[in-house]
């Protein structure tokens, strides 16, 4: 009974720590709208210049309603999983190679750090010239930016590998493939994943950056377009459907690093 007892209450103990990070972090959001909104109330500043989270709010529901923020979402999400998707099968392809062979590492890394230290900005203009305006060139911005995180962390994920593990499973009669699939990778999967929450963070920035100088829709576009009226609330409100959506990405790429661990434990 005492151990039942015990192990009830650690369970419980761990469901409520997974609230606190949200309870603290929420709660400081909430503050700082509460005092946000009180100074712009009481008149303390320009609401034109700094609005307040109830206009933030009244315009998030006009753009709702009207069916601009549904479009401009669906139209950023597109290209957000195209481009992010590319950038992980080649990342994590480039990277376990790369990992993996010492001279296709040699042949292919000086691109990769010339990708990493280029300012991808400075590009834009020769991706209009290739791809025109729109999504395309989105597409390329998001995957430039997010391949190169995913391919450094695939490839020191199979460097971070136990040679032991290795000579192991060779002694054992494992091929290349058979060795890549149930040695190499498994062992990779923590440091592959990391590299995919980083480059999921980059690829939404890149989508952000590149709607706003060569899109025509998405959020960052939208962005760009209240910009160039002084909406300042408008622009609050876009920037505050990219903050919650790199939040939960964020959340969805823990969750997955979540599922990659029970699948290499059942490897194991």
């Amino acid at each position: 009974m005492a151990a039942s007892a015990e192990a009830a209450t650690r369970q419980a103990t761990g469901r409520g720590d997974r609230f606190v990070p949200v309870l603290l972090g929420g709660g400081f959001l909430v503050a700082v709208a509460v005092v946000w909104q009180l100074v712009v109330s009481l008149g303390l500043v320009n609401s034109f210049l700094t609005s307040s989270p109830q206009l933030i709010g009244e315009s998030l529901v006009e753009q709702a309603t009207s069916g601009l923020l549904l479009k401009s979402i669906g139209t950023s999400a597109v290209e957000l999983l195209v481009g992010f998707v590319v950038a992980a099968v080649v990342g994590v392809v480039l990277g376990l190679v790369m990992g993996r062979y010492r001279y296709v590492e040699y042949a292919i890394e000086p691109y990769v750090w010339l990708l990493y230290s280029a300012p991808i900005i400075a590009l834009f203009p020769l991706l209009v010239l290739l791809l025109g305006l729109g999504s395309p060139t989105v597409i390329a911005i998001t995957f430039l930016m997010s391949v190169v995180p995913v391919i450094v962390n695939s490839m020191q994920g199979v460097r971070n590998v136990d040679p032991k593990l290795v000579q192991a499973a060779r002694s054992f009669g494992a091929g290349e493939t058979a060795l890549l699939r149930k040695v190499i990778l498994p062992a990779s999967i923590p440091t592959i994943m990391a590299g995919l929450r980083l480059g999921v963070g980059r690829a939404l920035v890149g989508v952000v950056v590149g709607e706003f100088f060569a899109g025509d829709g998405g959020i960052g576009y939208n962005i760009s377009s209240f910009a160039g009226h002084l909406g300042t609330t408008d622009v609050l409100a876009s920037v505050l459907v990219v903050v919650v959506a790199g939040v939960a990405l964020n959340l969805l790429a823990r969750r997955l690093e979540g599922l990659a661990d029970s699948w290499r434990a059942d490897l194991d």
